[in-house]
């Protein structure tokens, strides 16, 4: 078996396992997750994207149609500016990351050229990103969020920022107990991985 089979059959077992978890009124009595899956397409599902935390399934909550814009925004108006510098890439909230014991996956993230040299790696990321972003959403609990960045900063991430459509602010983590917030007539920068960034909030928060 070459390794791309034994990644992608790997894979497959992590997958099974976690669909146990998740769909397990839709598993046989005494059938396997892994052929059901591959038998049985319609036990996964599009809508869901999962994230473990703490060796347990967390279905992560499909964002609303504002906070998916608002992220959208941002991740394009970051990977314009790294890319004609050459900074590194940004990735989408369906791109999942290594954050210590737990896979997350932020609704934005910006991870240096010096974590990608190898190329981006085909399974989820080993690292954590340098800048993660949490766009909230009507249906997330405040408080995981918080302690999701604290997670973020236990793996590693050099900075995060917690964006609040209803109130129309940015807070910014540099580390978990320090933080400065700004206002839709504010501007963001992070001279720390983006040295030259500059983005007015009002183009993110549109209404």
């Amino acid at each position: 078996m070459n390794t791309m089979q034994e990644t992608v059959t790997s894979n497959m077992s992590q997958v099974a396992a976690i669909l146990s978890q998740v769909f397990p009124d839709l598993l046989t009595k005494n059938g396997d997750a892994e052929s059901q899956m591959v038998a049985e397409p319609r036990l996964i599902d599009p809508d869901k994207q999962i994230e473990i935390v703490d060796g347990k399934v967390e279905i992560k909550n499909v964002a609303g149609l504002r906070a998916s814009g608002i992220a959208a925004r941002l991740n394009a108006e970051i990977w314009m500016f790294v890319k004609t510098r050459k900074l590194g890439r940004t990735y989408g909230a369906d791109a999942s990351f290594a954050i210590g014991e737990n896979e997350r996956m932020p609704d934005v993230s910006f991870v240096a050229n010096e974590k990608l040299r190898d190329g981006e790696p085909i399974t989820p990321a080993k690292f954590a990103p340098d800048l993660a972003i949490e766009v909230i959403s009507p249906s997330d609990v405040y408080a995981k969020v918080i302690a999701k960045i604290r997670q973020f900063f236990e793996a590693g991430v050099r900075q995060a920022w917690l964006v609040e459509p209803e109130s129309q602010t940015v807070t910014i983590y540099f580390s978990p107990t320090e933080t400065k917030t700004l206002t839709k007539a504010d501007t963001i920068g992070c001279e720390e991985l983006l040295p030259g960034f500059q983005l007015p909030l009002s183009e993110i928060f549109l209404d």
